[in-house]
């Protein structure tokens, strides 16, 4: 019976090691091209970092070529990315509402095999897009994201950026924000 105890007791350990090892020394880089990416950046990474143990690096590029680029290469899984600059990569005109996103959605899908999250509210519409292998690799991602789904109307987002000074208040500003909301 002791002899029973102890394998259970040694499999549980084994799989608990097992199960924390999954997150711990994997770091998900988060790409952005823009200023005003940066602060959705942060809040993304705070959450992840807490709420994952994951490490997220948060790569700065010098254009959305340059951005997607790093996509293709497999160098970047997650990016914020704005509803007009979308149907620029695609090659369409704006169009506005529900519609206007659904269609973005699907065709990211379709023709770059990115997935979009719920837009976090500001406008243009900010959201992560994720790849199909940081999916594959981190399936409860979207659902952690999807939590500041809505969380910046335009008014508390354009007061948050006055409130940004530089990219270490970045951080701090994001930070706030998200244990404001109780996200962290």
């Amino acid at each position: 019976m002791k002899r029973i105890m102890h394998v259970v007791v040694a499999v549980a350990l084994l799989l608990t090691a097992h199960i924390s090892l999954a997150c711990v020394g994997k770091t998900i880089h988060l790409g952005i091209s823009s200023p005003n990416e940066r602060l959705m950046a942060e809040m993304a990474s705070l959450m992840i970092s807490e709420r994952t143990g994951s490490s997220v690096q948060i790569e700065v590029y010098k254009d959305s070529r340059a951005l997607y680029e790093a996509v293709k290469q497999g160098k970047v899984n997650v990016i914020m990315e704005n509803t007009d600059r979308a149907l620029e990569v695609l090659g369409k005109t704006k169009s506005a509402g529900a519609a206007g996103l659904d269609s973005i959605k699907s065709e990211y899908r379709k023709t770059l095999n990115l997935t979009w999250l719920s837009p976090f509210g500001a406008v243009p519409q900010y959201a992560p897009v994720l790849t199909a292998d940081t999916l594959a690799n981190y399936p409860a991602l979207p659902k952690l994201l999807n939590k500041l789904a809505g969380a910046l109307p335009n008014d508390t987002y354009a007061k948050l950026l006055k409130s940004v000074e530089s990219d270490d208040k970045t951080k701090k500003v994001a930070k706030d924000f998200l244990k404001g909301k109780k996200l962290i």
